[in-house]
């Protein structure tokens, strides 16, 4: 029997290459048009600076929103993410990968410096319209090689009826086109992760529609109207505190593609009544009150996996024969940060802000900084955002102190850091990771490869001398303290709170806990699907055999 755990390693270092063998009689009128899987240990390493915002010379598209509307459109084109001039086991010359990504502007010359972004700068109050515009394709991506039409997905070619889903006989191959990748107009959807908005703009997983306007989800929404169309027009209403969001595709049975692809943006949200404390911009750094700013720097963390070419390679033969080409959970064996592979960053010795986004798919970090050559721990993380906004006061995470002490990201989750390079000049740090996949009892990183993130390279002088800018070992608030509902030290409500309503939440993964043999393949088998109270998505409910819905019984 392959365990979960073991399929997912294996899927990590070989891109599954044992497992497609034995798929192959079955794939041969599907065929396969990803290449060989590349494996990560050879992709050289800190070779490309880390793209930066575009206000401070990179190339990560930054918009400061206002009350026009703004345009993204969502478009296939290569970026390099891998070194150019790198020559592939191909014999290629790497020359960029064929990707998905927004576009405020024209799309760039081919190959783009980073398929991340944009970022977003907004204000809490003003509210921000975007038009999406769909216009992706699979001319070159192999997003298609992907595809599985047995998921609960938008299902466009028969109105988002699940037609394959509701035919899936469990144990048993699909038959006809259920067992081909899809073949239809690209559908796609975009979310506000975090974002506190009406459900109408959320990007539900039915709100989907097509690059080619023809076929809408049933959830459909556009502020101008809700005919068929290739576009969806969201208003974020930008109510909440100031906080770190991103957004990202968030397609019924395709998030996991989409966003894949590079379907990903950052939407800071600042809130201009807050007041920070001096040497703290909204956005940054400041030399002190009204000096220079120093613009925070994104670290968007995914792991991606490539073939022989160069081209995204995403593992698509499934563990469970009912869905032939889904793999439950993707880890991939090679680092990206702001869409290139293991980039490095010139930095001097004084404070920097960094935004971490932990946009992989299924991912955890655990993140610290060390001197690769002394081994020596570098400069303590500070934490002073979080997901939901700016904490009380910094937090130091620091593995001198505390041998455990490391900054862990889940997937989705974002964290403002302030790290001081001072008193380390001349010094290379390397950012380190040390998280176990399946967190938090998987895998540990192993090698010179998914342990390792990005270099971090301190000159010997400084562009601001002293540094004048927000110093988190002062201990100076960074707001007015949090109302908490619950005592964090003990985890219990806090004096004077009283719950009206208790609700218990289980989540419960149903899955083929045994190999199953179907003709002369052999399916190691795997998880099926997630249930809410062991609830399906549709409130239907099993008892005795039979589904019926959640109101349906006490």
């Amino acid at each position: 029997m392959v365990s979960r755990r073991e399929f997912l390693k294996v899927s990590a270092a070989t891109g599954t290459a044992a497992f497609m063998a034995t798929r192959a009689r079955f794939l041969q009128r599907v065929l396969a048009q990803q290449g060989t899987p590349l494996p990560g240990s050879s992709i050289p390493q800190f070779i490309n600076p880390l793209p930066l915002l575009s206000v401070a010379g990179g190339p990560m598209e930054t918009i400061l929103a206002g009350t026009d509307e703004i345009t993204l459109t969502m478009q296939e084109f290569q970026a390099n993410i891998l070194t150019p001039g790198f020559v592939l086991p191909s014999g290629q010359t790497y020359d960029g990968t064929w990707v998905w990504g927004y576009r405020a502007g024209n799309l760039p010359t081919n190959p783009a410096g980073t398929y991340i972004g944009p970022v977003f700068v907004t204000a809490r109050g003003t509210p921000t319209q975007i038009k999406f515009v769909n216009q992706l394709t699979a001319n070159n991506i192999l997003w298609r090689e992907w595809t599985d039409q047995t998921l609960h997905w938008a299902d466009p070619l028969n109105d988002g009826q699940n037609a394959c889903m509701m035919d899936i006989v469990p144990g048993q191959l699909p038959t006809g086109y259920c067992a081909d990748h899809y073949v239809g107009s690209i559908p796609a959807v975009p979310h506000l992760h975090g974002g506190e908005q009406p459900p109408e703009i959320d990007g539900g997983p039915e709100q989907w529609f097509t690059a080619d306007g023809s076929h809408v989800g049933s959830a459909y929404y556009s502020k101008d109207g809700l005919a068929p169309k290739n576009y969806c027009i969201f208003r974020y209403p930008n109510v909440q505190e100031a906080a770190p969001l991103w957004f990202h595709d968030h397609l019924l049975g395709g998030t996991r593609l989409n966003v894949y692809a590079g379907l990903a943006g950052a939407y800071v949200l600042t809130d201009p009544t807050t007041p920070l404390p001096a040497g703290l911009h909204p956005v940054g750094l400041q030399q002190g009150t009204g000096g220079p700013v120093d613009y925070l720097i994104p670290l968007v963390l995914q792991d991606r996996m490539f073939d022989t070419n160069g081209q995204l390679f995403f593992p698509n033969m499934g563990i469970n024969p009912e869905h032939p080409f889904w793999v439950p959970e993707f880890v991939g064996d090679t680092i990206v940060v702001n869409g290139v592979a293991w980039p490095f960053l010139n930095v001097e010795p004084r404070r920097y802000r960094f935004l971490l986004i932990n946009g992989s798919n299924a991912r955890a970090y655990e993140l610290f900084l060390v001197n690769p050559v002394t081994k020596a721990m570098g400069p303590p993380i500070w934490q002073i955002v979080t997901d939901g906004g700016y904490l009380d006061a910094p937090v130091k995470i620091d593995p001198n102190l505390k041998p455990l002490d490391k900054l862990r990201s889940l997937p989705g989750e974002r964290a403002g850091i302030i790290v001081d390079c001072a008193g380390y000049e001349g010094q290379t740090l390397l950012v380190r990771n040390t998280g176990r996949t399946p967190y938090p009892k998987g895998e540990a990183p192993t090698g010179s490869t998914l342990g390792q993130i990005m270099l971090i390279r301190v000159g010997t002088t400084s562009t601001f001398t002293p540094d004048k800018s927000y110093d988190p070992a002062s201990g100076i608030p960074l707001r007015s303290p949090l109302i908490r509902l619950v005592d964090p030290a003990a985890g219990t409500l806090a004096a004077g709170v009283s719950p009206s309503v208790k609700r218990q939440l289980t989540l419960n993964e149903v899955e083929n806990p045994e190999p199953i043999t179907v003709g002369e393949v052999e399916y190691p088998g795997g998880p099926l699907e997630v249930l809410v109270n062991n609830t399906k998505w549709n409130g239907k409910h099993e008892v005795n055999g039979e589904m019926v819905s959640r109101d349906d019984f006490t």
